[in-house]
């Protein structure tokens, strides 16, 4: 069975998110049957958001040392718990030598194999401002619903002042029209596309059609790791 390695650390409630998804994806009956996981907690990753928008530094040296530690220790595939953190791969990838699952990727390949003609985009101001996601949908013919510019603040309230501030009573009625009107204009799913926000409509109960990035991220590479198909179990 080949080892994972996660760069974590963006932020660590994510991390733990993403392990947590390896572990129920995985048709493991016992302790040893379950995949070996490296995780690299890297909490001095500076802020991809801010690098992206040019008020912050670059997290790609940050990211080599979490990635350097992960191939000293023996990983075999590499992930990476944020999606706006992809932003930076083309200029992480020519230096690493271990194959690299990419969650954007998959998660439009997903949409794409379940027939998804258009989609909602929940994520940071990184990730729109970088168009990861926009670019990766346009491929597959996939329509997108982006948020206007006060409810991509919304979105990044929800981050920064709920999830990454641990807040448990954070309100979220603003976030749930936001979801309401995207709808509206057609959105037939949600991309949790900020692997803090699954943490956040968990943590506050805020049900609706989501494709969970990080989950699609988990049972990828478990199929890797164990070369068979893993246990998909959406919420």
């Amino acid at each position: 069975m080949k080892k994972i390695g996660i760069i974590g650390g963006m932020g660590p409630l994510a991390t733990s998110d993403l392990f947590q998804k390896i572990i129920l994806a995985t048709a493991a009956h016992s302790d040893q049957e379950n995949i070996p996981i490296l995780i690299d907690n890297n909490t001095a990753i500076p802020d991809r958001t801010a690098a992206i928008l040019g008020t912050g530094k670059s997290p790609v040296p940050e990211i080599m040392r979490s990635i350097n530690r992960l191939t000293e220790q023996g990983a075999d595939v590499l992930i990476m718990g944020c999606n706006t953190a992809h932003y930076f791969l083309p200029w992480i990838l020519p230096q690493i030598r271990l194959p690299f699952i990419n969650m954007i990727e998959e998660t439009v390949g997903f949409c794409k194999n379940s027939g998804l003609s258009k989609v909602g985009l929940l994520a940071s101001e990184g990730t729109y401002a970088g168009k990861i996601y926009h670019q990766e949908l346009e491929k597959h013919s996939i329509a997108l619903v982006e948020p206007n510019a006060a409810q991509k603040e919304i979105m990044q309230n929800i981050i920064y002042a709920g999830v990454k501030a641990g807040n448990t009573k954070y309100e979220t009625a603003p976030f749930k029209q936001v979801l309401k009107e995207m709808r509206s204009r057609g959105a037939e799913a949600f991309i949790l596309g900020c692997t803090e926000i699954p943490v956040a409509v968990k943590m506050y109960q805020i049900d609706e059609n989501y494709i969970d990035a990080t989950q699609i991220l988990a049972a990828s590479a478990v199929r890797f790791a164990e070369e068979k198909e893993a246990i998909l179990a959406f919420s």
